[in-house]
């Protein structure tokens, strides 16, 4: 394509983002001497509904924000619970833990007295249509940290498979009344991974569960590393999805403006979106299956991010996407050609102090689970989750859910928070580089699994922990009916997994024109991002535009793959020579980077516009911007 013909293409995508916007700002205007008095009206009855409450009840805390009330409205088919276990290489008391947590979490203060953790002290409830927090009477830790049972014995795990059976047996057990949405469970485990054999009970399973109202699975995690890991680690979370605002107050602004404008386009999408499988739409049964895939290797997947230019969380869904694509085919029901699935997305601002909190919006991408090669696969939701980074949609939905938990009704907002035409949710989070310690014994595994939600009876998260990373699924025996089916899930998506980064790293793997190799564009070297960056969310990924079959073998790439492998041995070195010689070769990677990307950032733009038209809000129905078979 010439220079002139992307120019003019350029040009027109710009027109059309620029009529989408102007269209929808006019909308809002339309709309807003109509919604501005519904608007009023509901915030006078909130706050009459708030003087009742705190006249009414004497142990009120405080008000929900919107994404706590957002979550507060479970059900009983779905409640809003994270389910989590460590598996701890050696025997831990449950007094221990009930100390540990008292002294680090419960009881601690900041310098003015105040608790940090408020919020493990409370409990959150609708009263009189609002959602509120209010304080747990006689707290006391002893009440939510226990030792596991089965009926009135205590409960003894032989195996990970029998930890994740006794986790689901819990899954969707409801809180004791009157107490604060949370519990540890421990119980001694026999045996752990390749540690088979023997009468010792050689490890100790700590099970947590956790109400979302309490906060995302962001701020859970680093509140574990900075408070009760041994010795405490930093802030884990990596960059938002969003792109950070720039320019201060004035472009924050402008940018909530932006987003307000894409709010009618986002009402139309939810109305006509519908999945339609084995998957979705039955009524949940609230029986739960629990599993988790086998561990996949970080490095291996970090190396094949590198070479196709692709984030670790495009490959894990990837195998997500074929694994499901198996299941249909299984299951003898006619195989979609997508499967919606929300993707929780960061948008706490950059700078602020981690608290319990959950500052996530809810976003959709689809899936492509047709028939497909792996790398086609890979190429589609690449650039599907590349068109949310951008995409108004983020900071729009955050808006519109916390604007509608806050003001409607409790069961007016439940209803309008049906997670209607949607299959399924996935979360990816970022965990502990290296080995950690928790309650004085070395974690020899680390897993999560996020709750189901209203009418979605499958949840998929991913966690990476020291080197590797597992895949949990939650699912309602209404769709999957059985444990064995839920694991063997988990397992074709490992396997899925290995298959993608199989074809990436061959030779001749085929990846051709289908799977680009994208080069950040940035001062850091991907090496050095391997070295410093744990999450499997890589969220600053930047788009080059020659593809893998052009650059497979040309000498600028194979030097720039050979440069890695070099600085990845110079790292492991500790000698002052070795890092000269890092710096000099980190100069020369740079130098090529420049070379590869020189001649193709306004083809990659291009193509990024036209994907994100063929998602945009004109063209509702239009979800597949590729060619697919």
């Amino acid at each position: 394509m010439g220079k002139a013909a992307v120019g003019v293409k350029t040009a027109w995508w710009w027109v059309v983002g620029v009529m989408q916007s102007l269209v929808g700002a006019l909308i809002v205007l339309a709309l807003t001497p109509v919604v501005a008095p519904i608007l009023l009206l509901l915030w006078l009855w909130r706050n009459v509904a708030l003087l009742v409450v705190w006249a009414q009840y004497g142990r009120v805390a405080r008000v929900a924000s919107g994404m706590e009330a957002l979550f507060a409205l479970d059900s009983s088919g779905a409640r809003a619970v994270i389910s989590g276990a460590a598996v701890l290489r050696g025997r831990v008391s449950v007094d221990a833990v009930r100390k540990i947590l008292g002294e680090r979490i419960m009881d601690a203060r900041d310098a003015r007295g105040r608790l940090l953790h408020p919020k493990f002290r409370q409990l959150v409830e609708r009263r009189c249509g609002v959602v509120v927090w209010m304080w747990e009477e006689n707290f006391a830790v002893e009440s939510h940290v226990h030792q596991l049972r089965s009926g009135l014995q205590p409960c003894l795990l032989q195996d990970e498979e029998d930890l994740v059976t006794a986790m689901g047996k819990r899954a969707n057990r409801p809180f004791v009344r009157g107490q604060a949405r949370w519990e540890v469970l421990v119980a001694p485990l026999r045996t752990c991974g390749a540690a088979r054999g023997g009468d010792e009970w050689s490890h100790t399973a700590v099970i947590v569960r956790l109400h979302h109202a309490l906060g995302d699975g962001r701020s859970m995690v680093g509140l574990i590393v900075t408070a009760l890991v041994d010795p405490p680690l930093g802030d884990p979370r990596p960059s938002p999805v969003i792109q950070k605002p720039f320019g201060g107050r004035l472009a924050r602004s402008a940018r909530f403006l932006w987003s307000l404008t894409h709010l009618p386009w986002v009402a139309v999408r939810v109305l006509v979106r519908g999945d339609s499988s084995v998957l979705h739409g039955r009524r949940l049964q609230g029986e739960k299956f629990l599993a988790w895939s086998p561990p996949v290797p970080l490095d291996a997947l970090k190396r094949a991010r590198a070479l196709a230019g692709v984030s670790v969380n495009d490959i894990l869904l990837t195998g997500l996407a074929a694994a499901l694509h198996k299941h249909f085919r299984m299951e003898g029901d006619s195989v979609p050609s997508q499967v919606m699935t929300v993707i929780p997305v960061d948008v706490t601002a950059p700078g602020t102090p981690l608290s319990l909190a959950n500052r996530i919006s809810l976003c959709t991408v689809p899936l492509p689970t047709g028939e497909m090669s792996s790398l086609e696969r890979l190429e589609q939701i690449h650039r599907r989750i590349n068109i949310l980074k951008m995409s108004p949609d983020v900071m729009a939905n955050y808006f519109a859910l916390d604007l509608i938990s806050n003001l409607l009704p409790a069961a007016l907002a439940r209803r309008a928070l049906n997670t209607h035409g949607v299959t399924m949710v996935s979360s990816n989070m970022p965990g502990p580089k290296e080995a950690i310690k928790l309650f004085g014994q070395p974690v020899d595994d680390l897993m999560f699994w996020i709750p189901n939600k209203s009418r979605t009876g499958l949840g998929v998260s991913m966690l990476s922990y020291c080197g590797r990373v597992r895949c949990g699924l939650n699912v309602d025996s209404a769709l999957i009916h059985t444990a064995e089916f839920a694991q063997e899930l988990m397992d074709n998506m490992a396997s899925e997994v290995e298959h993608v980064l199989a074809e990436l790293a061959s030779p001749a793997g085929g990846a051709g024109d289908h799977c680009q190799v994208l080069v950040e564009e940035s001062d850091h070297s991907v090496i050095t991002d391997h070295g410093l960056n744990y999450s499997t969310d890589e969220y600053s990924d930047r788009s080059g535009v020659k593809t893998y079959s052009d650059l497979r073998d040309s000498s600028d790439t194979r030097q720039f793959l050979d440069l890695e492998e070099t600085v990845v041995g110079l790292e492991e070195t500790e000698s002052a020579e070795s890092h000269h010689l890092l710096e000099d070769f980190q100069n020369e990677r740079l130098e090529i980077q420049t070379i590869v990307r020189s001649e193709s950032n306004l083809s990659r733009h291009v193509g990024e516009m036209e994907a994100r038209f063929a998602l945009s809000d004109t063209n509702l129905k239009g979800v597949t911007y590729s060619q697919e078979r």
